[in-house]
C-alpha cells in the first residue's frame, strides 16, 4: 500500500511539473544561441505539398523568441495574396517571457488592403503589427497558403542576420514525375530523400545553429546567409505551361507571354519612322526613341497576378503613357521594331547589392525587365523605367549582373556591362571669398555624371527649398549655408549646377588673429566604413566613382597662410586619393585640389580591412587645417 501511494505521489508530481513546463520559456534558450542574436527560431515546421504543376499547399508553423527591440521585425506579419496565392488560414499567438499565452490573433483580426488599382486582377495584402508589452517574448505563427498556379516555390530561409536557430524542419512533397531542383546558398545541408507511392519527399533539418552578426554593406538581406533555393522543372501559371529545367526553356515560356503584345498602329509606326528618318546611324535612332520614352511616359508598379509577368500591349501603353518595367520595355521594343531595329527584353534581378543569378541553376530570381539592343561592336542597354538615366547607361540598379535575354529561340543568359568609375563622376569647383570676421560667400560649380547626375535630377534640383538645403548639407556634406541659390539649365541633363552660398562662419574655428580652415567647404568622403573584425561577407559600395575638387580661398586683405597641409598621394588595390595645396601670393588665393577614385564597387571580405584603412585616411585628411593669420 505504501509503495502504491508513493507511485501515485510521484505520478501526481510528474503531472504537476509537466503542467508547469512551458516549451517556449525564454530562459530555456541555450547561451550558445543567444550570442549575437536578436531573436531565435525555437521551432519551425515548413511543409510544401506539391500536387501538380499548378497546385500546391504551403503550411508554416514557426515559434520565434524575440530578445529585444532590435529583433522587432519578427513582430510584423504580412502576406500578399492574388489570383495564384490565397491565404487560407492564419493565427498568431503572443507568449510572455515564461511562455504563457498573452494574446491570440486570427486572420479576421488582420488588416486587409486591396491592391492592383484595376490595372490587373486585384490582390489583397493581409497585415498585422504585434504590440510588444515587454521583452523577451515569443511569437507563434501558423498559416497556410494555397497555390493555384506555380512559378516559384518558397525558399527555405534558414536564418536572417542576428537570428539563431534551435530547431527547423523543411519538408517538400512533390510528384516523382515532376521533381524539384535545389541549391544551397551559404550552407552545406543535404536533404533526406524518401519515396512515398508516386511522390518524393525531401526533408531538411537544422538544429542549434548560432546567429551570425549582421555585416553592414553586405549583399541583400538573404545574399550572404543560409538558405536553400528551390525551383520547379515543369510549372503552370494562368494556363501557361512552362519548363524551367534550362534557361532556354524558361525564356521560351516568358516569350510566349509577350507574344502579340507589340501591336502599334501603322500610324504610330510611321510616327517613329519620321522621328528617326534623318538620324545618321542606328545608335542615334535608338537614342531618339529612348529620349521620347523618357520625356513622355511614367512608371507604375504592377506585381500581382499574371500582370506581374505579362506586359500590357504596346498600343495600351502608347495611349495611356504609363506602364511597369515589363510594359515599358515591351513598348520600347515595339518602337524599335517599327524602325527596323532588333532588340530583346531582358529579365534581371535589380538592386545595387544583388548577387547575379547562377548560370547553373535556372530559377525565377528576377524582379525587373530592361531592353538590350545588339550592335556590331557592343550592345546598347536601356533602362526603360527611368526618366534620368543617361542613354545606354544602366546604372548600379542592374549593371554587372546576368540578364536573361528573351530571344526567338528562348532564354539566353548574358552579362550586363560592369560598372566603371569614369561613368560616375562628381566634380566641384569652388571659389570662396573670405571676410575678416570669418563670414563669406562661396560660388560652386558642380558637374556630375552617371549615378551622381541621377541623384541630382531625382532628389535635388526639382525639390522644394527645405529639401534642397537638406541635400546640400546632409548628402553633399557642405557647411550649413545661411542663404543659398541654385541655378541650372532645365532639360539639359549634362549642364552644370551652380550653387551660390552665403555662410556666416567659414573657418572651423578661430584663435586670435588666426583662422583654421578645412581643406574644402564640404566633405569629399563623409562616413567611416563599418568595423572589420571577423568579416566574412563581401562589402558593396553603391557604385565605383571619381570625385574631383578644386577649392580657391580668396583671403581678406592683410591675411596670408601660416600652415598648409602636406600633399597626399594614397593608394590601395581598388583606388587612390591625392591632394595638393598652394598659395598664389599675388592673388591672395589658397588653392586646394583633391581627387578620389574607387574602381570597384564590390570588395572581397579579405580585402575589406585595407579598404577601411584607406577611407579612414581619406576622412582624416579633412581634419587637417589650412591655417591663415593676419600678417
Amino acid at each position: 500500500m505504501k509503495k502504491y501511494c508513493t507511485t501515485i505521489a510521484l505520478l501526481v508530481a510528474a503531472l504537476h511539473i509537466n503542467a508547469q513546463f512551458k516549451p517556449f520559456d525564454a530562459s530555456l534558450v541555450p547561451e550558445s544561441l543567444r550570442k549575437h542574436a536578436n531573436s531565435v527560431k525555437r521551432e519551425e515546421r515548413l511543409e510544401l505539398d506539391v500536387k501538380s504543376t499548378d497546385k500546391a499547399y504551403f503550411k508554416v508553423h514557426r515559434a520565434v523568441t524575440i530578445f529585444s527591440e532590435a529583433g522587432s521585425d519578427e513582430l510584423d506579419f504580412d502576406y500578399y495574396a492574388d489570383q495564384f496565392h490565397s491565404l487560407e488560414e492564419a493565427s498568431i499567438e503572443v507568449l510572455d517571457e515564461r511562455g504563457n499565452k498573452l494574446h491570440k490573433y486570427n486572420k479576421s483580426d488582420m488588416g486587409k488592403m486591396a491592391t492592383g488599382s484595376g490595372l490587373v486582377p486585384d490582390g489583397k495584402v493581409y497585415f498585422i503589427r504585434i504590440a510588444a508589452p515587454s521583452y523577451p517574448l515569443t511569437i507563434v505563427t501558423d498559416y497556410e497558403v494555397k497555390y493555384k498556379g506555380i512559378l516559384n516555390y518558397p525558399s527555405y530561409k534558414i536564418q536572417f542576420p542576428q537570428q539563431s536557430v534551435e530547431n527547423s524542419v523543411f519538408t517538400v512533397k512533390v510528384p516523382a514525375d515532376n521533381d524539384i531542383r535545389y541549391k544551397n546558398n551559404n550552407c552545406k545541408i543535404d536533404p533526406l530523400i524518401t519515396d512515398e507511392d508516386r511522390y518524393k519527399i525531401y526533408t531538411w533539418q537544422v538544429k542549434n545553429m548560432p546567429a551570425l552578426e549582421y555585416e553592414e554593406g553586405s549583399a541583400g538581406r538573404m545574399g550572404g546567409y543560409s538558405a536553400v533555393l528551390l525551383a520547379p522543372n515543369k510549372f503552370e501559371l494562368d494556363g501557361y505551361e512552362g519548363n524551367m529545367s534550362t534557361w532556354q526553356n524558361f525564356g521560351l515560356w516568358y516569350g510566349n507571354l509577350s507574344r502579340n503584345t507589340g501591336n502599334l498602329s501603322e500610324e504610330r509606326k510611321q510616327f517613329f519612322r519620321d522621328m528617326v528618318k534623318d538620324a545618321p546611324d542606328e545608335s542615334e535612332k535608338i537614342r531618339r526613341i529612348y529620349s521620347y520614352l523618357q520625356n513622355n511616359f511614367r512608371y507604375v508598379s504592377i506585381q500581382l497576378g499574371i500582370g506581374g509577368f505579362k506586359p500590357f500591349e504596346a498600343d495600351f501603353v502608347d495611349k495611356k503613357k504609363y506602364g511597369d518595367c515589363k510594359a515599358l520595355s515591351n513598348y520600347t521594343q515595339a518602337c524599335l521594331n517599327a524602325v527596323g531595329i532588333k532588340s530583346y527584353q531582358a529579365l534581371i534581378n535589380a538592386q545595387y547589392n544583388s548577387i547575379p543569378v547562377d548560370p547553373a541553376f535556372p530559377q525565377n530570381g528576377f524582379n525587373h525587365v530592361i531592353v538590350c539592343v545588339p550592335m556590331p561592336k557592343d550592345s546598347i542597354w536601356l533602362e526603360c523605367t527611368s526618366t534620368t538615366n543617361e542613354f545606354g547607361v544602366l546604372g548600379n540598379f542592374t549593371e554587372n549582373r546576368n540578364a536573361l535575354l528573351i530571344t526567338e529561340d528562348g532564354g539566353k543568359l548574358v552579362p550586363t556591362p560592369k560598372s566603371k568609375a569614369t561613368e560616375n563622376v562628381f566634380s566641384s569647383n569652388s571659389t570662396i571669398v573670405l571676410k575678416e570676421d570669418g563670414s563669406g560667400t562661396a560660388n560652386v560649380v558642380l558637374n556630375t555624371t552617371g549615378e551622381y547626375r541621377q541623384q541630382f535630377l531625382e532628389s535635388f534640383l526639382e525639390q522644394v527649398k527645405d529639401e534642397q538645403k537638406d541635400f546640400i548639407v546632409n548628402y553633399l556634406g557642405f557647411v550649413q549655408p545661411d542663404k543659398f541659390e541654385i541655378k541650372y539649365e532645365k532639360g539639359n541633363k549634362s549642364a552644370p549646377t551652380y550653387l551660390n552660398l552665403e555662410i556666416e562662419k567659414i573657418p572651423d574655428f578661430s584663435a586670435g588673429s588666426k583662422m583654421f580652415l578645412n581643406p574644402r567647404i564640404y566633405k569629399l568622403w563623409r562616413s567611416a566604413l563599418p568595423k572589420t573584425e571577423n568579416r566574412t561577407q563581401d562589402f558593396f559600395f553603391p557604385y565605383p566613382l571619381i570625385k574631383n575638387d578644386s577649392t580657391r580661398y580668396l583671403l581678406p586683405e592683410g591675411f596670408g597662410p601660416e600652415t598648409l597641409p602636406k600633399a597626399k598621394d594614397l593608394k590601395f588595390e581598388y583606388g587612390s586619393f591625392s591632394t595638393t595645396y598652394q598659395f598664389d601670393q599675388s592673388q591672395r588665393v589658397i588653392i586646394s585640389t583633391a581627387r578620389l577614385i574607387l574602381n570597384e564597387f564590390r570588395i572581397p571580405a579579405g580585402k575589406f580591412a585595407a579598404t577601411k584603412k584607406f577611407f579612414s585616411d581619406v576622412l582624416a585628411e579633412y581634419s587637417e587645417k589650412i591655417v591663415i593669420k593676419r600678417l
